[in-house]
């Protein structure tokens, strides 16, 4: 595999991965059902996602100047192990900002810039810009991870918190933070 296939699949499946159950997930999940306009809100998602992600890339580049990549890799395997442990430990509430605004692209937006600057998300797009200083292929498989797993919240909205133990998610979702972060370390990817 080469490495911009790489940087585009893992950050794909570590995005997607670190989403499930995230509080911006069920924001959304909530935003859609209370504002029932799932189209506005899917895109209000993706431009508040581009922003944040856009910011994190940058942010993963220009650390990639100053600091060796054998640092950066090293740094990255611990980011993901740390997030793994803290997304097992911590218990994530369902305590998301709501509104109860008729501009469903602007509250969706809003909500996605405000919730996660310095989220996990964020800080672990930092790190696989960084990591491996494919921007492009990382800020695509970052977006595309949003797009499909929140994507998908909105439109399925109330079914998936019926159907689906959140607390289960998040502890799958965990493993397999913790799982790329000792495959990174060990150089395997």
């Amino acid at each position: 595999m080469d490495l911009v296939t790489e940087a585009f699949a893992i950050s794909l499946l570590s995005t997607s991965a670190a989403e499930l159950g995230d509080k911006t997930q069920l924001g959304l999940v909530m935003l859609s059902a209370s504002l029932q306009k799932p189209r506005a809100i899917f895109l209000g998602m993706i431009t508040g996602f581009a922003i944040v992600t856009g910011v994190g890339v940058l942010i993963g580049q220009a650390l990639l100047a100053i600091i060796p990549l054998s640092l950066l890799t090293l740094i990255s395997g611990l980011i993901f192990v740390a997030v793994g442990i803290l997304m097992l430990k911590l218990n994530t509430g369902t305590d998301v900002p709501s509104t109860r605004s008729g501009k469903p692209f602007q509250a969706a937006s809003l909500m996605i810039i405000l919730t996660e600057l310095g989220d996990k998300t964020q800080v672990v797009t930092i790190a696989l810009a960084a990591r491996f200083a494919q921007p492009i292929a990382v800020f695509s498989g970052v977006l595309l991870a949003f797009a499909v797993v929140d994507g998908l919240s909105i439109v399925l909205a109330g079914h998936v918190g019926k159907r689906l133990p959140i607390s289960r998610v998040k502890k799958v979702s965990a493993m397999v933070f913790i799982v790329l972060g000792i495959l990174t370390l060990l150089g395997m990817i």
